[in-house]
């Protein structure tokens, strides 16, 4: 790279240092505690239930261990952003007509990537699944569509390798195998091809054939598979009504998305560039590997369902930036028009996609953000002014400062090996008062919608017999996270006659938070038990053997 590559590249990078002071979303505060439970000798599933695949779970076990702050969730996002775009320059030199296509990829990666341009300042996607399984594939195209890494059986095993942990990411990340084995062929042949798939196969299967013995020796397989597979096929079919209305989300989305991210619109309209391109050469295969990974980025996205979550759409920038910079580097040396009128082509068709991608992307977020973070860090503002800034509207799930507030309240008020229990969607909490969560069940979703509800392990039944067991100092219940009342994970709970009975027996109800109801044990003796042997007796359920790994400190200590 030249030295003003470099230049830009590290201004991009900076441009997003300030965000390293933002908070945890819930999404990763749901990672970090499961995260947690690892480092205290839990397993994902058995111990604490998330429906994500295993590797983020023990990427966040990592994360936490080495820096045990909110901080780490940004700190790993500008981590990743960094590779990634390093690893765009020569995967777009390999691709595009010398080393321009590689860098216009990773500066449109850093700039129209930046999660910024996002809601809450982009809390919510930063170091998500999709984060990570980007870099995989990146790091995997460029060792699969490097010129004779077909005759390189390291090369080979490393992008299947890397392929395989971006499937334990999460499982629709299998589709990426196609581009790999695409690469292969547009730059050896097709017989090469499927000459190497061994290799790629063996290296993908190594990730997912660890974890799978890791659970197996554990017994927890069947766990993995409820959560994993089950839950999420479930969770996806409830946004389709029949295959063609999966089809339709497939090829209409890629519209929509362009019409509100700058990146999904140059990417696109590079796509359709590099289509173009090789109608008129086709024996350029290489011209399609970008089209092919958007394509295969567009079938990822939409084998998640059609909930359009914005973090659903990140694996897909690096994509994206590559097929823009790509087409970029291809057209800039081949107007089609005399050499004397190139240049005012040229500023012509930068001044169109400039003003386009301006009125498609705020820029004013970044600054205005920086600007945020920066009062924060200096001092200029108090850590609950910082907060209100992330979360807490209307029909808001997360709340920054709910969630720390909740955190610092539960952590204050019971010691250490004490349990807690909030049926919401604030695991963030947990991880802030350093408490385990009385119930593997440790947020509401899995049970409101009745997952697995006739298996006496789960749903309602299955958390009333963990709280029973483990006598939670407090319990708490978020409102107005899911849906409004009555669907809200709070007047579920006390409105579903074993669990609202069971706290109303054993609890008092304290003054809490405007997001949240506040139940603490009763003083009293003994909490009472709930009547489920059917003669009238008290009797307490039995806990099962699965549970939540017992420790004497909830966390590990710091």
């Amino acid at each position: 790279m030249t030295r003003w590559a470099c230049l830009l590249l590290g201004v991009l990078l900076l441009a997003r240092v300030p965000s390293l002071v933002q908070p945890a979303g819930a999404d990763q505060g749901l990672y970090t505690y499961v995260g947690a439970r690892i480092l205290d000798g839990g397993l994902p599933y058995r111990d604490a239930w998330d429906q994500k695949p295993p590797a983020v779970h023990f990427t966040y076990a990592l994360l936490y261990g080495l820096w045990p702050r909110d901080s780490m969730v940004s700190a790993a996002d500008l981590v990743v952003a960094a590779a990634v775009a390093l690893l765009l320059v020569p995967l777009g030199r390999q691709l595009g007509p010398g080393p321009a296509a590689g860098i216009v990829a990773a500066c449109l990666f850093l700039l129209l990537g930046d999660p910024t341009f996002n809601r809450l300042a982009g809390v919510r996607i930063r170091a998500q699944c999709e984060t990570f399984i980007g870099l995989a594939m990146t790091g995997a195209l460029l060792l699969a569509a490097g010129p004779g890494s077909a005759r390189k059986p390291a090369a080979m095993f490393g992008a299947g390798l890397l392929a395989g942990i971006a499937f334990t990411f999460k499982y629709n990340a299998i589709v990426y195998g196609a581009v790999l084995i695409a690469a292969i062929a547009a730059r050896s042949g097709v017989r090469q091809a499927w000459r190497r798939a061994p290799l790629l196969a063996a290296g993908a299967i190594l990730p997912a054939a660890v974890l799978l013995t890791l659970f197996a020796i554990n017994a927890t397989i069947d766990d993995l598979y409820q959560a994993t597979v089950r839950y999420n096929l479930e969770y996806s079919g409830e946004t389709y009504e029949a295959p063609w209305s999966f089809c339709a989300y497939l090829l209409t989305f890629p519209v929509r998305q362009a019409r509100i991210d700058a990146l999904w619109t140059l990417g696109g309209l590079g796509c359709l560039v590099l289509i173009a391109a090789w109608t008129r050469e086709r024996s350029r295969w290489m011209l399609l590997l970008p089209v092919a990974w958007v394509a295969m980025a567009c079938l990822s996205i939409a084998i998640n369902g059609s909930r359009g979550l914005p973090q659903y759409f990140v694996q897909a920038n690096p994509a994206l930036a590559l097929a823009a910079g790509v087409a970029a580097a291809h057209l800039w040396p081949a107007a089609a028009m005399p050499a004397r009128w190139r240049p005012l082509a040229r500023i012509a068709a930068i001044g169109i996609v400039a003003t386009a991608v301006w009125r498609v992307n705020d820029f004013r977020k970044i600054p205005a953000n920086a600007a945020h973070d920066l009062a924060y860090l200096a001092g200029r503002t108090s850590r609950e002014e910082h907060l209100m800034r992330y979360g807490g509207q209307r029909n808001d799930k997360y709340s920054a400062l709910a969630v720390h507030r909740l955190g610092l309240y539960l952590g204050a008020r019971t010691p250490s090996q004490d349990y807690v229990y909030i049926f919401g969607f604030s695991p963030g909490a947990y991880v802030k008062a350093d408490r385990a969560s009385a119930s593997r069940f440790f947020w509401s979703r899995p049970v409101l919608v009745g997952f697995n509800a006739d298996d006496p392990a789960y749903g309602a039944a299955g958390v009333l017999e963990e709280l029973t067991a483990r006598s939670p100092k407090f319990v708490v219940l978020q409102k107005d996270d899911w849906e409004p009342a009555p669907d809200d994970s709070a007047t579920f709970f006390l409105e579903h006659p074993q669990l609202g009975s069971w706290l109303r027996s054993n609890y008092t109800r304290r003054d809490g938070f405007e997001d949240f109801d506040v139940w603490e044990r009763a003083a009293r003796g003994a909490v009472r038990t709930q009547d489920v042997s059917g003669d009238g007796m008290a009797a307490a359920p039995r806990p099962r053997e699965r549970s939540i790994v017992s420790t004497s400190s909830s966390f590990r200590k710091r």
